[in-house]
């Protein structure tokens, strides 16, 4: 039975005193007590300071500037010169004693008048911060209250245990409780990297925090330094060679208040962390441990700045960026904003995490519902003009140079980003197949198929940057989603570990050869060059897929690239939604994109994967996609999956009479091949052929019930001598329309048609053209 419980009434510091009084010499009873009594562990008595964030390298992100904060370390993590100079200072008996050193109690005793704070080991002053905080006892009292916990902490604790705890709970000033928020805060370092000169200076902090704070009174600080520092030596912690560079040492010491650092992504941090473990909310001490590259972060917060110096005329006032690790998820960096605190108040939004239309970075996605459905990579597409029949009208895309290249390859359709052929894939698969490949994806801000129609493959829904990079980040990642995240541990005060993020769940959404056939496709500088030109920001030093998106009105522009490695994407635009002058993701968002890549590169190695077993290479004639045949001009090579090869060889070539090359294209592009000048196949000069070139001869079209009309838009191509061109259905004329703009607008019926075009040359003559098309109801 312990003395407190014979002694209710009493503390049991107080209890010890008397024990003290009562066995006078004799230390077996206090032995005894200080083995034996109720004793509270240091853990449990440690001061509980504010939260603080964490970068992915321990450096501090946002911190509790009103309770100060605490890093945890143990001392494997300290640098050896901290203890060294932590004991030469405070306690260099300290590896000798049980807790009070006898010698210095007795020279304190003796002077404790004129010098009442001296004399305290280690132990000691561990003792008095923790278990007799603004205690107001008489000194004497107090100070051998003090020695009887000192001496109980040195019966169940380690020397280093003590050590540890003592270097944890240390006031070092600035919000800085322990070594380590100490050495971030003033060198911006960890505690395992400070050196002699270093780890001197903040050790001589603690006597008196306030007086001896290296930027505010660098004198006094400086001087404590070489006390410090003299301890040192005459203890034989140092040698003299080493205590002479010390003390000449130039010190670079932090502002007291820095500026924040990626407060977007802490903000983001924590929510993300409140979401998963709501019980944390409000509890004090934590320390969270993010995923942050500050370099990288602070690379990414200057290029925006400078990049958007460079278009702010033209109206772009904001961006946006984020860097994922594919594999894992991990967010890296993350600048929600230009100017976090800019007077408008719209730097504190973050656009990282904002919906916003991406144009056309959504085509990956479309195309790799296309490879899944039946094409490949060489795949013939038309960029022709095309109209189709929407709820709200006839929609005709463009292209964003407002140019139509006839024929051309998947490959090429994707990398140079031509919009009617992306269209056309769209109306051909169906919106649900894009929508239920963007949601495999992680792209769940996409939701409503109705509103979006033909145009989502442009960008007419809503994406995050976060969702959509790390959408990329699957691609690079061979198909696998990871989902991303920002904390990675949390931690209390003292050291436990309260959270830690599982390990990544990749979640196969794409076939790895069908990723790497898209990821190859969009590394590809050949096939970007004929819609971007050979010299754009898009090339790096090294190999890297990327995808740009502009919206309709230059209200945002984006990038998006991966390696292996790294996935990037950034906007560029307006957090009001002004528009932009001709500000496109070329020449908007990928100047950022292009150094955010380049600096990662500087310390993470990029690569780029081998094709999967999976793949194979064969010869195609381009823009087909068949083998090639006797007169094939454009012989490529190509990926594809095992299996899908072509078997049938191509007659988009031939050779005329004269040798001369001429091209067989589909009958829906022939119009678009008179027009561009080039020779065709039965074709001779003057040719006066007229081509039906919409409806396409046996389209299927269909009708929705729940439309009160919807209308067709009839389109054909006369000979160059035309003047007039008439359109009959079913043998009834519906109208007529001059040669150069050969269109009519006709109203959907349901049942297989019969259509007829009419061409009336200068001369009286006429020419005729006919096809049939299908209605149906949907």
């Amino acid at each position: 039975m312990s003395l407190a419980r014979v002694l209710p009434g009493l503390r049991r510091q107080r209890v010890a005193l008397w024990v003290v009084a009562l066995a006078g010499a004799s230390g077996a009873v206090l032995g005894l007590y200080v083995r034996c009594a109720p004793f509270d562990s240091p853990e449990a008595m440690m001061t509980v300071p504010g939260n603080v964030v964490l970068d992915a390298n321990g450096g501090v992100l946002q911190r509790d500037g009103k309770d100060g904060f605490r890093i945890p370390v143990t001392l494997e993590q300290v640098a050896p010169a901290v203890m060294g100079a932590t004991i030469a200072a405070e306690d260099q008996r300290f590896e000798e004693h049980l807790g009070v050193d006898p010698v210095a109690a007795a020279r304190a005793l003796l002077s404790i008048e004129s010098n009442p704070s001296g004399a305290s080991t280690i132990t000691q002053q561990l003792a008095r911060r923790l278990y007799l905080p603004g205690d107001s006892e008489p000194r004497l009292f107090r100070k051998l209250r003090e020695s009887v916990i000192a001496l109980q902490l040195e019966a169940h604790q380690s020397k280093d245990e003590i050590l540890q705890a003592y270097l944890n709970e240390v006031y070092y000033g600035r919000g800085a409780y322990g070594i380590e928020a100490a050495a971030r805060v003033y060198f911006g370092v960890s505690a395992r990297n400070l050196d002699v000169a270093q780890a001197a200076m903040l050790v001589g902090i603690p006597q008196l925090p306030g007086a001896y704070d290296p930027l505010d009174q660098p004198d006094a600080a400086r001087a404590r330094q070489q006390y410090v520092l003299s301890r040192m030596a005459a203890t034989g912690k140092i040698d003299g060679a080493t205590e002479r560079a010390a003390r000449a040492e130039e010190l670079r010491i932090l502002p007291s208040i820095e500026p924040a650092i990626a407060p977007h992504f802490a903000t983001y941090a924590l929510d993300e962390l409140y979401a998963v473990r709501p019980d944390l909310k409000g509890k004090r001490g934590l320390v969270i441990e993010t995923t942050l590259d500050a370099g990288l972060q602070q690379a990414a917060e200057r290029t925006v700045q400078l990049r958007l110096d460079d278009v702010k005329e033209k109206g772009a006032g904001n961006a946006a960026v984020v860097a994922i690790e594919p594999g894992t998820g991990r967010v890296l960096a993350m600048v929600g904003s230009a100017d976090f605190f800019d007077e408008t108040k719209s730097g504190q939004v973050n656009m990282a995490t904002q919906p916003r239309q991406p144009g056309s970075a959504l085509k990956p996605f479309l195309y790799a519902a296309a490879l899944e459905r039946g094409f490949t990579a060489a795949s013939e597409l038309l960029d022709v003009p095309t109209s189709f029949e929407t709820p709200t009208g006839i929609y005709a895309p463009g292209n964003y140079d407002r140019k139509f290249r006839g024929p051309v390859s998947l490959r090429v359709a994707l990398a140079s980003s031509y919009n009617v052929p992306a269209v056309r894939m769209l109306d051909q698969l169906g919106i649900d197949a894009l929508l239920e490949m963007a949601n495999r994806f992680g792209l769940r801000t996409l939701t409503d198929a109705e509103a979006y129609g033909l145009s989502l493959t442009l960008g007419g829904g809503d994406v995050r940057l976060i969702d959509l990079t790390n959408a990329y980040g699957a691609l690079a990642n061979g198909g696998k989603l990871v989902q991303p995240f920002a904390v990675a541990r949390v931690r209390d005060g003292f050291g436990k570990v309260l959270y830690e993020h599982p390990a990544a769940k990749a979640v196969s959404v794409l076939s790895p050869e069908n990723a790497y056939i898209i990821s190859d496709i969009l590394s590809d500088p050949d096939a970007r060059t004929p819609g971007f030109g050979a010299v754009t920001p898009l090339q790096l030093s090294f190999p890297a897929a990327v995808k740009t998106g502009t919206t309709t009105g230059f209200k945002d522009n984006w990038t998006v690239g991966y390696t292996p490695e790294l996935a990037v994407g950034v906007w560029v635009g307006n957090a009001d939604d002004r528009a932009m002058e001709n500000i496109s993701g070329v020449s908007g968002a990928a100047p950022i994109w292009r150094d955010v890549m380049e600096t990662a590169a500087g310390h993470i190695a990029m690569t780029w994967p081998a094709p999967p077993a999976g793949l194979v290479r064969a010869e195609v004639c381009a823009p087909t996609g068949l083998k090639p045949g006797a007169a094939c001009a454009s012989p490529a090579q190509e990926w594809f999956v095992a299996g899908t090869q072509p078997k049938e060889t191509e007659r988009y070539y031939v050779r005329g009479s004269d040798g001369q090359l001429l091209l067989n294209p589909p009958a829906e592009a022939r119009a678009w091949a008179i027009q561009a000048g080039v020779p065709l196949a039965g074709l001779a000069a003057g040719d006066e052929s007229l081509f039906i070139v919409q409806p396409a001869p046996g389209s299927l079209l269909f009708v929705s019930p729940e439309l009160d009309q919807q209308q067709l838009l009839l389109r054909a191509s006369p000979p160059a001598s035309a003047e007039r061109v008439s359109f009959a259905i079913d043998g009834a004329t519906v109208g007529q329309a001059p040669a150069s703009d050969p269109k009519l607008v006709w109203r959907l019926a349901p049942g297989v048609h019969h259509l007829e075009v009419i061409a009336t040359l200068s001369d009286g003559r006429a020419v005729t053209a006919e096809s049939t098309y299908e209605v149906r109801p949907r």
